[in-house]
């Protein structure tokens, strides 16, 4: 029997709802996202380990869409005003008694970044028994050392929106037979962050190890990241980025340094996901026309209200010419990070590592240091430095936790990390709510199929 991607997803469990079938349909494709299975598990050839690493890195794009909008507006820096579709505006922002229905839309990020991970399997095992000759010993390391920076990169997603669900961190073996159907157990939260540090740790020694060069075309997104060892600074921020999850400020240091960090540097460095209107491509998810009366993402009137003056960071919202109203929730100012369609979509920058700097400085007690790196931030966005500004802060570690939070609010905005961050700190009551009947959800629900999966093959 000939099995192509389809089928073996299916079988694995992890493609849930496919918003796009045609994805998955390979067997008389050349499409580089979908070769037949069984003919790269073994003996692939170099030009097809090449079309898999470019399908690995058009397909972790997918899930992005539906993650910041969940999160964005659950963390009520957005609001998804879709007419057609009320629950963005309800049962997401906690106005319904029930709380999440079981099969709510709310988790298609979960099925993309699944597919995502099972599709970065497939690209490993393809590479470990690829032709003879096809592809060095270092040029496999450094493959390893790319899938293992993917899983993470989707597994942390993952984790962060089930939060005490917990994730799988593991699943079936394609090579054991009869164990296609039976899932991994679920973990919990704390226990996922340590299996995800763990493959980023993995992936840096296999980076390290990866030559000067990938076995695959890497995309024009990762310029400046497209060779083993500087793909792997960006495995070290994002393992930093976890650290912080765990509240490991020295770890989080050490990883910084191993990054590319750089406290002097520009705001704007780092890996970015690409789009385009070539065919085969997709658009920026992001981007929306102006004004539209079409499902518009809008700000929540706060992010305005409560910036500071002259923050260059409003040029993110862009003012309706005439507001937009929708389930008691009034939207002024249009979400406009992104000016048009082709436009990339930053996967982490210098911008964030500097804060992820300041917060460890602060949780160290090394508080000037903090300061410092605040003020890289404030006097970027066009702000005066907090001698100026705030000087009753710049010895107290709370204040510049308050600060911290405030400056990552505005850096990060519609970037799916406002939620967590004040879910870490414990502060989601702080979070506005619009009606008097919204509340504001610490997780989502756990996918309706990954229920059903347990309840089919118990453990």
């Amino acid at each position: 029997m000939k099995f192509s991607l389809k089928h073996i997803v299916l079988l694995a469990g992890l493609a849930f709802t496919l918003l796009s079938c045609s994805f998955f349909e390979v067997e008389n494709s050349i499409d580089p996202n979908n070769p037949p299975l069984e003919s790269v598990l073994t003996n692939a050839s170099r030009i097809q380990i090449n079309q898999l690493g470019i399908g690995i890195q058009s397909a972790i794009r997918n899930g992005r869409s539906n993650y910041v909008l969940v999160a964005g507006s659950i963390g009520r820096e957005i609001y998804n005003l879709a007419s057609t579709e009320l629950t963005w505006t309800t049962e997401l922002l906690g106005s319904t008694n029930g709380g999440f229905s079981a099969t709510t839309l709310f988790n298609g990020y979960y099925a993309d970044f699944a597919q995502t991970r099972r599709r970065a399997e497939y690209f490993r095992i393809a590479a470990e028994n690829s032709a003879p000759g096809a592809l060095t010993d270092a040029e496999k390391e450094g493959i390893k050392g790319f899938v293992n920076t993917v899983d993470a990169y989707t597994m942390l997603i993952m984790l962060n929106m089930q939060y005490k669900n917990g994730i799988r961190i593991k699943y079936t073996d394609l090579y054991s037979p009869g164990d296609m159907l039976k899932p991994g157990p679920f973990v919990s939260y704390e226990d996922g962050l340590k299996e995800i540090r763990r493959l980023l740790d993995e992936g840096a020694t296999q980076l390290a190890a990866g030559g000067t060069a990938f076995g695959f075309t890497v995309t024009s997104g990762y310029a400046g990241f497209n060779t083993p060892a500087n793909f792997r600074k960006f495995n070290r921020a994002l393992a930093a980025r976890t650290a912080m999850y765990q509240s490991d400020w020295t770890g989080l240091l050490t990883l910084l340094n191993d990054s590319f960090f750089d406290l002097n540097g520009a705001m704007t460095t780092g890996p970015n996901f690409t789009y385009s209107t070539t065919s085969g491509d997709i658009v920026n998810p992001q981007f929306q026309q102006m004004n539209t009366t079409a499902s518009p993402v809008v700000a929540q009137a706060l992010f305005i209200s409560q910036a500071e003056a002259g923050d260059t960071r409003l040029k993110k919202v862009t003012k309706r010419t005439s507001s937009r109203a929708l389930s008691g929730i009034i939207g002024e100012y249009d979400a406009s990070l992104y000016t048009t369609s082709t436009a990339p979509i930053s996967i982490i920058r210098n911008e964030e590592l500097i804060l992820m700097y300041a917060e460890a400085m602060i949780q160290t007690g090394k508080l000037a240091e903090a300061v410092t790196a605040l003020n890289k931030v404030r006097v970027a966005a066009g702000l005066k430095d907090l001698a100026t500004a705030k000087p009753a802060i710049v010895n107290d570690k709370n204040g510049l936790i308050d600060e911290l939070l405030n400056q990552r609010r505005y850096s990060l905005f519609y970037e799916g990390h406002r939620w967590f961050d004040m879910r870490r700190y414990g502060r989601l009551t702080q979070l506005p709510n619009d009606q008097p009947n919204h509340k504001v959800y610490d997780q989502l629900i756990r996918p309706f199929a990954e229920v059903q999966w347990d309840a089919k093959n118990p453990q």
